[in-house]
């Protein structure tokens, strides 16, 4: 039985050790935003940043990201499209400000890469920064800023569920008390904002980060051939794409 629990265990640490390894090296994942901020930044011509987006969307695809891919594939096509309604016919929204529409737009191949980036498990940044002799402080609030986002999204999502099942979301209340149901909202999204801070803070502390020796992560990941392909391929696109846009 022994030997029987022990290949258990063995099998649940490799299935874990995929789960957590699998996507590109937090190493290439690194490079890839640095090069879509780099692109953003320097190009002369703002309105050619839609090559960058295809960029990371193909970056997002042949990292099998699938479900990353058609959310931002869908962001970027209304992004896009209320755009090009805006530049060819004059369409305006009451709502958002083209402003608003033209910036998201043109940062699309930021928040395309660094959502992936974000995303990515705790422990192999650490370890990428521990290895790069990143200082304690700088890890630590790049990864309590890197881990906001995606709580957060989390805890909107369990802050949806709650006022639908108490149906403060139905079409009548939402009319008839619109300041409850934003009290009722912003309140606890407000606490769960300082909670969630020093969560984070917490749990970076307690992996290790404070501690005066090389960190390392739970989860083997090598960098591979197709790592340093990806490396290769997007360096030489957003260069490629510098020179010839132009940088200004």
């Amino acid at each position: 039985m022994y030997s029987g629990e022990r290949a258990l265990s063995g099998a649940v640490r490799t299935e874990n050790s995929a789960v957590h390894t699998r996507g590109f090296h937090a190493a290439v994942k690194v490079l890839v935003v640095f090069c879509a901020i780099l692109g953003v930044s320097l190009t002369a011509d703002i309105n050619r940043t839609w090559v960058l987006s295809l960029m990371g969307l193909a970056y997002l695809l042949f990292q099998r990201s699938w479900k990353q891919f058609i959310n931002w594939l869908v962001f970027y096509g209304l992004l896009s499209g209320f755009w090009f309604l805006n530049l060819r016919y004059g369409f305006h929204t009451k709502i958002i400000s083209e402003f608003y529409i033209y910036t998201f737009w043109w940062l699309a191949p930021v928040f395309i890469v660094s959502w992936d980036l974000m995303t990515s498990p705790p422990g192999n940044l650490i370890a990428l920064f521990s290895r790069l002799r990143v200082p304690s402080p700088v890890i630590l609030g790049t990864l309590v800023i890197f881990r906001f986002f995606p709580t957060m999204r989390t805890e909107l999502r369990s802050l949806g569920e709650s006022l639908r099942n108490r149906g403060m979301l139905e079409p009548g209340n939402l009319l008839r008390h619109p300041l409850a149901v934003f009290e009722y909202t912003l309140v606890p999204l407000l606490l769960r904002c300082l909670q969630i801070a020093d969560q984070l803070s917490v749990s970076a502390i307690s992996r290790g980060i404070e501690a005066p020796v090389k960190r390392e992560s739970y989860y083997e990941q090598k960098m591979k051939g197709r790592d340093y392909l990806c490396m290769a391929a997007a360096g030489t696109g957003t260069l490629f794409f510098l020179l010839y846009w132009g940088i200004g």
